[in-house]
C-alpha cells in the first residue's frame, strides 16, 4: 500500500507524487473504494485517481542504481523489429504495455533509427519518442537527482565514457 508523499510512475505518463488516500467526492465513483490521487510532478494540471485495488498502472521508480544500470545497457538494447508497418503502432503499445523504462528504451532507438534512416520522423514516431522522452527522464531524473532537461546529454555523456572504457 502506498502513503502519501510515496512517488510513482504512472503508466508512460512519468513521475507522480501519492497526494492523497481515500475516497473520491465525484458522483460517477463507487464511494466505498479507496483511491489514490496522483499528481503529476512536472505538471499542476495533471492529476490521476487510481484504485488502490488495482496497482497494475503504477510503480515505483527505479533506484539509481537501476538507472545507471538502465544507462549502462543502452547500448545492447535491440531495437524493435516491425515485420509490418500497419501494426507498427501497435508493436509500439505491446512494448511498452508493462511501463518498463527499458522498454522505454528500446521503443526509442526505434524511433531514433527509422527517423535517421528516412531523414524525417513520421507523426507516428514523434508522438511515441515525445512520450516516452518525457516518462523516462522524468523518472531517471527523479532517480538520478539530475534536472530532466539535463538527463539526455547524461545519458549520452555516460555511453560515451562507457565505449571508452
Amino acid at each position: 500500500m502506498l502513503s502519501r508523499g510515496d512517488a510513482v510512475v504512472y503508466k508512460c505518463r512519468g513521475l507522480y507524487k501519492v497526494e492523497d488516500v481515500g475516497t473520491l467526492d465525484f458522483s460517477f465513483v463507487d464511494n466505498g473504494k479507496q483511491y489514490y490521487t496522483l499528481q503529476s510532478v512536472e505538471n499542476a494540471g495533471d492529476r490521476a485517481y487510481i484504485p488502490t485495488e488495482d496497482e497494475t498502472n503504477i510503480r515505483r521508480p527505479v533506484s539509481r542504481e537501476e538507472a545507471l544500470a538502465i544507462i549502462d545497457r543502452i547500448p545492447q538494447i535491440e531495437v524493435l523489429q516491425v515485420k509490418n508497418e500497419k501494426f507498427r503502432e501497435q508493436e509500439y503499445k505491446d512494448c511498452i504495455s508493462d511501463f518498463c523504462p527499458e522498454n522505454w528504451v528500446k521503443v526509442l532507438k526505434t524511433t531514433y533509427k527509422r527517423t535517421k534512416s528516412r531523414g524525417s520522423i513520421t507523426s507516428l514516431d514523434r508522438k511515441y519518442q515525445m512520450l516516452l522522452e518525457h516518462a523516462l527522464y522524468s523518472e531517471l531524473s527523479f532517480a538520478l537527482g539530475i534536472p530532466a532537461g539535463e538527463i539526455q546529454d547524461f545519458i549520452a555523456e555516460h555511453v560515451k565514457t562507457e565505449k571508452e572504457v
